[in-house]
Formats: structure tokens, C-alpha cells, sequence
């Protein structure tokens, strides 16, 4: 390195170096902020293609809603069959409580035609 010559000269060359070293050091700097931006993004590519491979593994599944809808129907059938049986059974008895039995089994109509119970 040579003496610099004078006062000017020796401030514009300790600026100089500074800028380098600033130089220097921003490279660094950026050199190590593309490094973690590489890692991101393969971390990012290897997340999406997860992703990918979770969706068309779920697009290949059944559905389960019409699995559900498919019991819920049928629970629906068997318990309004079940109800509407039992109110059968009941308008049965009524109708066979108003009518008198013969002694031969037979029955006889009345003459009056009764009301029917209030829930039908």
C-alpha cells in the first residue's frame, strides 16, 4: 500500500476500505439470505407436493356422506314402520272394542257409525 500524500487523499482512501468491507460484507450477507431462500422454497415445493399427493389420495376415497344418508334413511323407514304399526294395532283394538261379538264368533255391525278417535 502506498502513503497517501495528503489529508484528502488519506480520507478518501479510509472511506475506501470502508466501502469495501461494507462491500464485503453485504455480499456475504445476501450470499447467506439466497441460501435460506433456496431451503424455503424446497421446503415449500416438498409441502405443495404433499398436498397434492393428500388430495388425490382423498379424491380416490368413497364419500362418506352417502354412506350416512343411505343409514339415516333407513332408521328413519324402520322407526316410522315401527309407529305406524303400533297406531295400527291401536285403531284395531278401538274398532274391535265398539263392535259386540256373537256367541258364534261372528260379529254384527251397530247401527250408528261411532267417531273416530282423535289422533289419526
Amino acid at each position: 500500500m502506498r502513503q497517501p500524500a495528503t489529508m484528502h487523499e488519506a480520507k478518501s482512501m479510509v472511506k475506501e476500505r470502508l466501502l469495501d468491507r461494507r462491500v464485503e460484507k453485504l455480499s456475504k450477507e445476501n450470499d447467506r439470505l439466497r441460501e435460506a431462500v433456496g431451503e424455503l422454497r424446497q421446503d415449500l415445493d416438498d409441502a405443495q407436493d404433499r398436498s397434492k399427493e393428500t388430495l388425490a389420495a382423498l379424491s380416490k376415497t368413497r364419500r362418506p356422506g352417502r354412506m350416512k344418508w343411505l343409514v339415516l334413511a333407513g332408521g328413519a323407514y324402520v322407526l316410522g314402520a315401527k309407529a305406524g304399526r303400533a297406531r295400527y294395532e291401536q285403531l284395531k283394538g278401538w274398532a274391535r272394542s265398539l263392535t259386540p261379538e256373537n256367541g258364534n264368533g261372528s260379529t254384527s255391525t251397530t247401527a250408528g257409525t261411532p267417531d273416530l278417535p282423535s289422533k289419526i
